[in-house]
């Protein structure tokens, strides 16, 4: 490992230390309005934002703010590229749905990604997608023929442009040559199709829109996971570590667990194993605050918010 990421790794272990505690959770979790929790962010370092309704701006501010630091701080060009992609991929969604919206959705994205927004933006309205990887760009423009073609759905968006980002995380972590991020691949992957199943499946989908959405490249493989959808298999037919994922209530947790689970399998200090399992715990912190606030704005019981969060 170069000196650089060994001074690098020494910045982390003290923005480690300024990730929020179990006390800060409880905290936020007491508070009696979205006001409140923002207000205990602020003094936990997150943006100021002055209406209530504003803390998805107060989040994705201190998400730029971490993929800022993370640019600094991982020295590996592709292991940067396989954590920007979903930032990257984010904005794109945002930016073509306002295309075909005729509205400026720049503010929703994230600044700090790999292309600029206001960048991104210009070139996506003037169909112009040499800027970007390959991947995008071809779904780009494939959104464009089915916009074209009178297939205007905000879905057609998503669906393209999902098949397009995993092709570039599947591209970025095998250049980067790391078992770690194989697995988080392999983990991203699954997670995706599994939330795709129950997601798709209590909402009566057909099999044919199920296959359509199906990442390949995981190991539960699409035959498995067709099965499942069709009920021929049950979740006690999946590999052990993911019998209770589709039964659990908080899935997203269950990921984090898991995600955590394997970068502590590769701890290392002379890697970049330390950035990785810093910029994934920020990232989880910003969605167990979305959860939580979420829950104030709905008038959720305080006892209920602690034990939602505990789930």
């Amino acid at each position: 490992m170069s000196s650089e990421q060994l001074f690098a790794n020494g910045r982390i272990a003290v923005l480690s230390n300024k990730l929020l505690t179990a006390d800060k959770y409880m905290r936020l979790c007491e508070c009696a309005s979205v006001t409140e929790a923002l207000k205990v962010l602020s003094e936990c370092g997150y943006a100021s934002v002055t209406e209530s309704a504003n803390y998805e701006q107060a989040l994705r501010v201190e998400l730029d703010k971490t993929i800022t630091e993370i640019k600094e701080l991982c020295t590996g060009a592709n292991a940067l590229r396989f954590l920007l992609c979903k930032y990257d991929y984010h904005n794109a969604k945002v930016l073509m749905k306002g295309k075909y919206m005729r509205e400026d959705f720049t503010a929703y994205c994230y600044e700090s990604a790999t292309y600029a927004p206001d960048s991104m933006r210009d070139s996506i309205n003037e169909d112009e997608y040499k800027m970007f990887s390959a991947n995008m760009a071809e779904a780009c423009d494939a959104i464009d023929a089915e916009f074209a073609n009178g297939n205007r759905s905000p879905q057609v968006i998503d669906r393209l442009l999902d098949k397009a980002y995993f092709e570039d995380l599947r591209r970025f972590a095998r250049l980067t040559s790391s078992p770690l991020i194989a697995k988080l691949l392999n983990l991203q992957i699954n997670y995706a199709n599994l939330t795709l199943l129950s997601r798709m499946k209590n909402m009566a989908y057909s099999e044919q829109d199920f296959k359509m959405w199906l990442v390949e490249g995981g190991s539960i493989k699409p035959k498995t996971l067709l099965k499942l959808f069709n009920g021929e298999l049950s979740q006690t037919d999946l590999p052990s570590e993911w019998r209770g994922f589709l039964s659990g209530k908080n899935t997203e947790k269950y990921f984090f667990s898991m995600r955590a689970s394997i970068i502590a399998q590769y701890a290392d200090p002379l890697t970049l194993q330390p950035a990785l399992q810093y910029f994934y715990a920020k990232v989880e912190e910003t969605e167990h605050i979305r959860r939580i606030i979420a829950d104030i704005k709905n008038g959720v019981d305080k006892e209920k918010i602690k034990d939602n969060f505990n789930a």
